[in-house]
């Protein structure tokens, strides 16, 4: 049990017929019960969020719940996702069960659990060309013809390994389960704190995912320009890397704070999500 929430600021992609929809229907039962701020165009004023702490309630996605938490969780804004998306891995509840879950949060009856975040800054010469938080991954990839990068991994100012791979992925815990196990990596719980680094299709099979402490400072320095190498953040962000530029990744000053009223598991929902099955499916002993 926390405290009542008085302020909720909407965050959605309204130009989805199906988002607007719901909206419509959400909106003036919120609007009659707490101070509504809403940002589905846009336009998100820090300044107001610091004066009004509230927490944010988002309608759609993972990728919606990407944007959020990139823009509340340095403020220490909790996050609460109803799910209009495919997948819904961030989210914590659906359209169906959505009122009776509000009128829970509303009333302060909730849990706060905390997702690891990650920093990223891209620096040209020690000058920083772009900075960002990140609650997924950060990728370099190549964006020209089907060749392999030249990536090396730098953790604590120390050489770890050169990889030769269509890229390299650095995720958080969270994101553990998206493009990284995609690309073989493993499964971490949410609540740990640690990166994993995973090269996609590596040219050597000895280049395997590795998991390290979440003090690491990491750094990864790519070469072959010419195959046009590019830094991805959270899938949304993304800038083409040219000659002596150093992407550097660490754990962020501050974690996401998702509300959770539901007792569903992380377990339950790889179940679900992943199409997770029981035993094999044993044919039956026919024999008389």
């Amino acid at each position: 049990m926390t405290g009542r929430i008085k302020t909720i600021y909407v965050v959605a992609t309204a130009k989805k017929p199906h988002v607007k929809e719901t909206l419509e229907k959400f909106l003036p039962w919120l609007r009659r019960r707490v101070t509504v701020h809403d940002f589905t165009e846009g336009g998100l004023s820090l300044e107001k969020i610091r004066k009004e702490p509230g927490c944010a309630l988002v309608f759609g996605g993972d990728g919606t719940m990407l944007v959020a938490a990139r823009h509340f969780a340095p403020h220490g804004v909790p996050v609460f996702g109803i799910n209009l998306g495919k997948f819904g891995f961030l989210t914590q509840t659906t359209t169906g069960e959505a009122f009776d879950a509000l009128e829970k949060v509303l009333a302060g009856s909730y849990e706060i659990e905390e997702r690891m975040m990650l920093n990223c800054t891209l620096q040209h010469n020690e000058e920083i060309r772009h900075e960002s938080v990140a609650l997924n991954d950060v990728v370099i990839s190549r964006t020209a013809l089907s060749r392999l990068l030249t990536i090396e991994l730098r953790v604590d100012g120390k050489p770890v390994n050169t990889y030769r791979a269509d890229g390299l992925i650095v995720s958080t815990p969270v994101g553990s389960t998206a493009h990284s196990l995609a690309a073989s990596g493993p499964i971490l719980s949410p609540e740990l704190d640690a990166f994993v680094i995973c090269p996609i299709c590596p040219h050597t099979l000895s280049n395997r995912p590795i998991v390290i402490s979440h003090n690491s400072d990491i750094e990864l320095h790519p070469s072959d320009y010419s195959e046009e190498p590019a830094l991805t953040v959270d899938g949304q962000i993304f800038l083409p890397l040219g000659k002596d530029d150093v992407v550097k990744v660490k754990r962020a000053e501050r974690s996401l704070k998702l509300i959770k009223v539901s007792e569903r598991t992380f377990f339950e929902t790889l179940r679900e999500k992943l199409g997770w099955s029981g035993q094999p499916n044993y044919a039956e002993n026919k024999e008389k």
